[in-house]
C-alpha cells in the first residue's frame, strides 16, 4: 500500500494543527525556511509524501486521490480536531483533494503554486526530474524553479541526488510524475467544490512561476485571499519567505 510519513517539527501541543505538504521530488525539508515562524501559535508537522523523503516508494494506487488516501492515513496520529492545511504545487492539489473530500477536518487551506489550479505544470520539468544523475544538470533543472538561480546551491543539489539513489524512488517519482499530468482533469471537481465551500483559503503564487504558471482566470473563480510575489518563480515559500511567512501567520491566526 502506498504510504505517507508524518514528522512532528515543533510548535506546543494544544495548539491547533498546521499540516504541511511539500511538492513534487522535494520532502518535509522544503518547509525550513517558514515552520519555526509558524512554532509560537501552532503544532507544525510535515508530511513526507510516498516516494519522497523519508516515506516508502509508491504501490498500489498512485493517482492524486491514491496520494490524497495516503496522507489523509498519516494523519491519524492528530486526532479527531480539524487541522490547518498547507501545500506546495503538488502538494497543495493533495490538500485540495483532502479538502473536498472531508472539508469538516480542514480548518484552513493555504495553497503556494498549488496544481490544478495553474496553467499546468511543465511536462519537460516532470520527465527530466526522475533521470537526473549528474550535478550540473540537477543544478540547471532545479534552477528553473526560481528567478535567483544562487538559492539553487549545492548541498541543495546533493540532498537530491541522494534521494533519488534510494531503491525504487526513480519509479516512484516517474508515477507521481505520471498523476501531475493528468492533474487539471483529476483535481476539476475539487477545485470547483472547494470554491464553492465555507472553507477559509489563501492562495500564495510566484509571477514569474514557469514550471505551474498562474493563471488568473482560476484564481478568480476559486476565490479567498491572495497573494501574487512579483519577484518569484514556483517557490515563492523560498524566494520570498519573510512575506509568505507573515501571511500564512496572519491568515492562520485569523481562522484558528
Amino acid at each position: 500500500m502506498t504510504s505517507a510519513v508524518l514528522h512532528r517539527l515543533g510548535g506546543k501541543d494544544g495548539r491547533p494543527d498546521v499540516v504541511l505538504i511539500h511538492g513534487f521530488g522535494a520532502d518535509r525539508l522544503s518547509w525550513l525556511a517558514n515552520a519555526p515562524d509558524l512554532f509560537d501559535a501552532f503544532r507544525i508537522s510535515a508530511v513526507d509524501l510516498p516516494g519522497h523523503g523519508e516515506a516508502e516508494p509508491l504501490s498500489g494506487d498512485t493517482s492524486l486521490a491514491g496520494l490524497a488516501d495516503a496522507v489523509i492515513a498519516a494523519l491519524d496520529p492528530l486526532g479527531p480536531d480539524p487541522f490547518h492545511l498547507v501545500g506546495h504545487s503538488l502538494g497543495g492539489a493533495i490538500a485540495l483533494e483532502i479538502a473536498a473530500r472531508a472539508p469538516a477536518r480542514v480548518r484552513s487551506l493555504s495553497l503556494i503554486a498549488p496544481a490544478g489550479l495553474g496553467q499546468g505544470v511543465d511536462g519537460d520539468f516532470l520527465e527530466l526530474f526522475p533521470q537526473l544523475r549528474d550535478a550540473d544538470d540537477a543544478l540547471a533543472l532545479l534552477q528553473r524553479l526560481v528567478t535567483r538561480p544562487r538559492l539553487i546551491n549545492p548541498p541543495m543539489v546533493a540532498h537530491v541526488l541522494k534521494h533519488l539513489e534510494k531503491p525504487g524512488r526513480r519509479a516512484a517519482l516517474a508515477s507521481a510524475a505520471l498523476a501531475l499530468r493528468a492533474i487539471e482533469t483529476d483535481l476539476a471537481d475539487a477545485v470547483a467544490a472547494v470554491g464553492k465551500s465555507d472553507i477559509p483559503r489563501l492562495t500564495i503564487w510566484g509571477a514569474a512561476d514557469t514550471i505551474n504558471p498562474l493563471d488568473p482566470d482560476k484564481l478568480a473563480a476559486f476565490g479567498g485571499a491572495q497573494h501574487i510575489v512579483a519577484a518569484a518563480g514556483h517557490m515563492p515559500q523560498i524566494e520570498d519567505f519573510k512575506s509568505v511567512n507573515g501571511w500564512l501567520k496572519a491568515f492562520l491566526a485569523a481562522h484558528s
